[in-house]
C-alpha cells in the first residue's frame, strides 16, 4: 500500500511540477517573448525599430526573442540592454545600460513619441505600444517600426 501511495504521489508531484513549468512562460515551443504587429522574418528576433539616415547615420534597435536587444549604427552605449513588454497594459519596457544622462534626456516624454515614463533608478524607458504603434521616441530621435534594419558590418 505504501509503495502504490508512494508511486502515485510521484507521479502527481511530476505533473504538478510540469504543469507549473508551462506556466512559467518556458520557451517548449521556441517563440520566445513576443511583440504585437508584424513577426519579423528573422525567428530570433521579436522586432525592430529603425531610425532613417538624415544628418546622422541610421540607427537600429533589434529586439531579440530571448528579451535582450542591441542598438547598432548608434546609440552602442545603451547596450547591452534588455526589454519586455506586457499585453495587459500595452507598455514596452526597455532597459538600458547604466547612462547618467538617460532622466534627464527624456524628462520631456511628450517630445519623446509615445514614451509614457522614465524608470531612471532601473535605467527603463516605458513605452505605450500596441500593435499599430508606427513609432517610438528615444534620444531625440523618431525610431520607425518594422522598418528592416540594414545588415550590420563586422
Amino acid at each position: 500500500m505504501h509503495m502504490t501511495f508512494i508511486t502515485r504521489a510521484g507521479a502527481l508531484a511530476g505533473a504538478l511540477a510540469l504543469a507549473g513549468c508551462a506556466g512559467m512562460g518556458g520557451k517548449s515551443d521556441g517563440a520566445g517573448m513576443q511583440m504585437p504587429g508584424k513577426t519579423p522574418a528573422d525567428a530570433a528576433v521579436a522586432a525592430t525599430w529603425y531610425n532613417p539616415p538624415s544628418e546622422f547615420p541610421g540607427i537600429c534597435l533589434t529586439q531579440f526573442k530571448d528579451g535582450s536587444l542591441r542598438f547598432d549604427g548608434g546609440f552602442a552605449f545603451f547596450n547591452p540592454g534588455r526589454w519586455a513588454y506586457d499585453a495587459a497594459t500595452s507598455e514596452l519596457r526597455l532597459q538600458l545600460a547604466p547612462t547618467p544622462s538617460l532622466e534627464l534626456s527624456h524628462a520631456q516624454t511628450v517630445l519623446h513619441q509615445n514614451l509614457l515614463r522614465v524608470e531612471a533608478s532601473k535605467n527603463t524607458l516605458v513605452y505605450a505600444v500596441k500593435a499599430d504603434t508606427q513609432a517610438i521616441g528615444l534620444g531625440g530621435f523618431v525610431f520607425y517600426r518594422d522598418t528592416p534594419c540594414p545588415a550590420r558590418r563586422g
